[in-house]
């Protein structure tokens, strides 16, 4: 399987940039790197997260980090990841 980004999660990932890089370039990479680390696994082991709380989604918590993925598998090939997302940020947003 391969691993491919929505543009939310795109986002999410220029908002941690933007958020954190500043503040500790340091700091910045050793999370880009673990979540990306984390993302990776997700192509050998897809099923390696826990079912999501939104239905069709799964979660899997980034290692020695606060941050989540949000991922599903709509496509046989693909892993999707639909969000990355701070452990404090509310999920599922209110609708």
């Amino acid at each position: 399987m391969h691993v491919r980004l929505t543009d939310d999660a795109v986002g999410d990932l220029e908002t941690i940039r933007a958020y954190l890089e500043p503040k500790s370039p340091q700091g910045f990479m050793r999370i880009a790197t673990a979540i990306f680390t984390t993302m990776a696994q997700l192509e050998t082991f897809p099923l390696l997260g826990r079912e999501g709380r939104v239905e069709g989604t799964y979660e899997l918590a980034v290692p020695r980090t606060p941050f989540l993925l949000i991922y599903s598998i709509n496509d046989p090939l693909f892993v999707d990841i639909d969000r990355v997302l701070h452990g404090k940020q509310e999920y599922p947003p209110d609708k």
